[in-house]
């Protein structure tokens, strides 16, 4: 680690030490919330508190009249709910599950880094402090839950009540282990269901006021396929703050976690479910089948845990919020409120990213294969460029992971590579003439007719491509953290030179148009945007990036940063392009409304024809993602581009909209790579891969 030297492998003294005794050594687990013995609940107790709540008592009497039903089968349906949902903290479950995680992470784990003394301040705090905790990680893979367990069980720190899906409480055996160490379940939509809405925000608030252990959960609300952060959820978070407005706790400390990792297990699943593949439906079998994970030991490289510094609260309730409250105990907390924590939760968790050696790889590679792919990389050009790309990633702020501290030699850089590049040997390896080569990754699936694919069926050439394409790119997604307010800046700037006013104009169409595929919140005040884009700019003018000349932006011609830029972006501003095209040319004469999932289909069949034609817009394979899609749509609608018709579900278009995005689109002075992965030479498969199992 290059910045973060207090760092620790927390495999390391695992391999030297007897998995038995450690999990049965003595403990007393920290609790990070101060509570006098009274005021803490014990699960009996919790459910008895959230059925004597005076909310659900009356939600119960209101459905059975309005129902016209026995009140006492409400009440029974009340404790199903409850019960179901409540967590079973059991130390001994937790030992037992320690003991098995611990030699299923070292087999396919080369380490576990964590800022140690960042779990040492925040354990000293707790043990002070009177405010509930919650911890609340980035969702990159299924295991992100159980290796922040496995971590706090290793510093002594009592595991959380973790938020948890019901596709886990439904997989047999699983599922009541789980909720033996912290989970507690929670329904994917409840929204329509009274009963069930009442006693979930009851139990949580619940959780907040009287139970003496931390609460997690992912602000993300699901795991992001592309490996970088994606717009936050605000449901569960609204009710922890509802909980904090109504005096249960004097605050809430929310610990923000960056997780990275170097291979995520499920990395081929997420390729596939990018294209239109759906996951397979979560289940004991299932898990026991993912045990092939085990097979080759650390095939998955290393993990970094990231804690950021905790944000209070407080710091985003005002006091005439407070008194609103009081006076009116009915008002709910302003959705803004919310927002800008959960947004504040994201920014720290693209703030404390560490890059791992093979995003910069997958960047580099990515780059070469579009601006010169007929030079592709041999070992010492690709050492050059990685130390080039090192440097350059310093200067926005980035910190890359290395297993140990090294001089930033030649040789010990080319061996830094090699270590990077054999837990992704499936994907991109150097072949017999030295030269770096993106492997073969699709299969044919025998059972294609079976399986209902989300968007458009796609040709088995556009997926031979696409997979392996799709595969890397999102392990150079990471670095968007960093790049991708820069990259926006120099798209807006373009190629030819242009006034000041009108980059602006630009920029603030993008930011908009690209918030909700990158997180970034939504900004109505200019005078924000402004600061931000000055920021950045200055960034850019500081390094020779571009430089200015009488009110002209010019990008200056003999730098590598403008192109690698460039063409991180491009996929992403060429599926809003094709989308909005899609939406202008929509035929109203056969039907006057569409639906997000036709949209969909017919959005992603023009980008494989765009593709397969080699057009100027939608060269890239990663266009064809029902991720970035849907994020478009999603976009379009938050702006009222797509605005809601009569029934739900159903939407028409605002053509004048459309048009005027297609217009400044076209304006901008893009500079689209000349090469194609049309052409990109992938070495056969050599062994049995994760899509044969789809």
């Amino acid at each position: 680690m290059e910045k973060n030297l207090e760092f620790v492998d927390l495999l390391y003294a695992r391999r030297k030490d007897c998995d038995i005794l450690w999990v049965s050594r003595s403990m007393d687990p920290l609790l990070p919330h101060k509570l006098p013995p009274e005021s803490i609940y014990s699960r009996n107790k919790m459910i008895q508190a959230v059925l004597n709540n005076e909310k659900v008592k009356l939600t119960i009497i209101s459905l059975a009249t309005v129902l016209q039903t026995d009140i006492k089968k409400v009440i029974k349906e009340a404790y199903e709910i409850i019960n179901e949902m409540a967590s079973k903290a059991h130390l001994t479950t937790v030992r037992w599950m320690g003991l098995i995680i611990s030699k299923v992470l070292k087999r396919i784990f080369v380490s576990i880094y964590i800022n140690e003394n960042a779990i040492y301040k925040m354990k000293k705090e707790m043990q002070i402090s009177q405010v509930q905790y919650v911890y609340a990680p980035s969702h990159r893979s299924y295991l992100d839950f159980i290796l922040l367990s496995y971590i706090l069980f290793s510093y002594d720190m009592a595991l959380p009540n973790i938020a948890s899906g019901m596709d886990f409480y439904h997989m047999y055996v699983i599922g009541e282990l789980l909720r033996k160490t912290g989970a507690f379940y929670m329904r994917r939509s409840f929204s329509n269901d009274l009963l069930y809405k009442r006693i979930f925000s009851t139990y949580v608030a619940s959780l907040v006021e009287h139970s003496d252990r931390a609460i997690e959960f992912f602000i993300e609300g699901t795991r992001s396929r592309s490996l970088k952060s994606i717009i936050p959820k605000f449901g569960l978070l609204s009710i922890i703050l509802e909980s904090l407005l109504e005096g249960g706790v004097p605050d809430i400390y929310f610990i923000p976690i960056s997780i990275n990792y170097e291979r995520p297990p499920e990395e081929l699943l997420f390729t596939y479910e990018l294209l239109g593949v759906p996951k397979p439906k979560e289940s004991t079998a299932g898990l026991l089948q993912s045990l092939s994970i085990l097979q080759k030991s650390h095939a998955y490289g290393r993990v970094v845990f990231n804690v950021g510094e905790p944000i209070s609260a407080c710091q985003f309730l005002s006091m005439e919020q407070r008194k609103t409250k009081v006076l009116s105990p009915h008002i709910k907390l302003p959705t803004f409120v919310t927002e800008n924590l959960a947004y504040c939760i994201i920014d720290s968790h693209k703030k404390n990213t560490i890059l791992m050696p093979f995003n910069l790889i997958a960047l580099l590679f990515n780059e070469k294969s579009q601006t010169n792919p007929d030079n592709p990389y041999t070992l010492n050009d690709l050492v050059n460029d990685y130390l080039w790309c090192k440097n350059i990633l310093k200067v926005f702020n980035a910190t890359v992971h290395i297993e140990r501290s090294l001089n930033a030699n030649a040789s010990n850089i080319k061996q830094e590579i090699l270590d990077s590049l054999k837990c992704h040997e499936e994907l991109l390896v150097f072949d017999i003439s030295k030269i770096l080569r993106l492997k073969e990754r699709h299969r044919t699936m025998k059972s294609k007719s079976n399986i209902y694919v989300k968007g458009h069926t796609l040709s088995e050439k556009t997926m031979r491509i696409a997979v392996p394409v799709i595969n890397i790119s999102i392990y150079l997604n990471p670095t968007l953290s960093f790049l991708i307010k820069p990259a926006i800046v120099i798209i807006t700037i373009g190629i030819k030179k242009i006034e000041i006013g009108i980059a602006f104009k630009r920029y603030m169409l993008l930011r908009k148009l690209l918030s909700t595929e990158f997180a970034m919140p939504l900004i109505e005040n200019e005078s924000v945007i402004k600061s931000e884009w000055k920021e950045t700019l200055n960034l850019l003018l500081k390094q020779n990036y571009i430089s200015i000349q009488n009110n002209i932006y010019i990008q200056e011609e003999n730098t590598k940063v403008c192109s690698l830029l460039y063409n991180v972006i491009l996929p992403f501003i060429d599926t809003i392009y094709i989308t909005c095209l899609v939406l202008f040319e929509w035929d109203e004469t056969k039907l006057n409304y569409i639906t997000i999932q036709s949209v969909l289909i017919e959005t992603q069949k023009q980008i494989e024809k765009a593709f397969l034609e080699k057009r100027q817009w939608g060269k890239h394979p990663y266009s064809l993602s029902i991720d970035l899609i849907n994020t478009t749509i999603s976009n379009f609608i938050i702006q009222g581009i797509l605005v809601p018709y009569e029934k739900k579900g159903i939407y028409q278009v605002e053509k004048i909209k459309i048009i005027q995005i297609l217009t400044q689109l076209q304006n901008l002075s893009l500079k689209h790579p000349l090469g194609s992965y049309l052409n990109t030479i992938l070495l056969p498969i050599l062994s049995p891969s994760v899509s044969s199992k789809l």
